[in-house]
C-alpha cells in the first residue's frame, strides 16, 4: 500500500466522464494518472447517478491528489483502510486492550461503517451508528471500546491527511 498512499506534487490527472444509458449508475466518473515510480497508467471510476454528481465525485478526487493523496487512497473504504492500518492505528496500547478494541471493529465498526468511503463518515454517520450500537443493548464497556476503535483509526486518516477533522469523536453517548 506504501507505494500507492502518495502522489507526487505535480503529477497529472485526466479525468472524463461517460454516460452509459443501460447502467443503473449510468454516468461513470473516471480519473487517470501514470505512476511515476513504476511509469503504469492506473485509473480509477465509479459510477454515478448523474452528471452533477460525476462532476462533484471528480472535483474531490483533483482536491485530494492536489493534497497529495492517490486516487484511490481519497475514495478507500473504512474497512480496506482500517485492515490495511489498524496495527498503527493501535500503537502503543496495551496488549490486553487489543481484544476488545479488534471486535468492535470487526463486529460493530466494519459492518455499520465499513462500506464508506473514509472521506465520506461525518459526525451525523457516526452519531447514527453509536445509536444502534445502543439500541442494540450493548453494554456501556462495549460501546466505548467501539468508539475507540473507530476514533483511532479516523485519527490515522486525519494523520494520512485523508479527513480534516476526526468525526469519530462524539461526546454525549453515555447519557444514553
Amino acid at each position: 500500500m506504501a507505494e500507492k498512499a502518495v502522489v507526487p506534487v505535480g503529477v497529472r490527472l485526466s479525468t472524463d466522464i461517460e454516460y452509459r444509458p443501460d447502467r443503473p449508475h449510468p454516468y461513470r466518473a473516471r480519473v487517470r494518472w501514470i505512476d511515476p515510480v513504476t511509469k503504469r497508467r492506473l485509473s480509477l471510476s465509479e459510477g454515478k447517478a448523474d452528471e452533477d454528481e460525476a462532476q462533484e465525485w471528480l472535483q474531490d478526487i483533483i482536491e485530494a491528489a492536489q493534497a497529495g493523496l492517490s486516487p484511490a487512497l481519497a475514495t478507500m473504504k473504512l474497512a480496506e483502510y482500517g485492515d490495511a492500518n489498524m496495527e498503527l492505528a493501535l500503537r502503543g496500547l496495551e496488549p490486553k486492550t487489543l481484544d476488545p478494541y479488534l471486535a468492535g471493529w470487526r463486529t460493530r465498526v466494519v459492518p455499520a461503517l465499513g462500506h464508506l468511503a473514509v472521506r465520506m463518515i461525518t459526525n451525523g454517520v457516526v452519531d447514527r451508528a453509536v445509536q444502534n450500537w445502543i439500541a442494540d443493548e450493548n453494554s456501556r464497556s462495549t460501546v466505548k471500546n467501539t468508539i475507540a476503535v473507530l476514533v483511532r483509526v479516523m485519527e490515522q486518516a486525519v494523520r494520512d491527511g485523508i479527513i480534516k477533522v476526526n468525526p469519530a469523536r462524539v461526546s454525549g453517548w453515555q447519557k444514553l
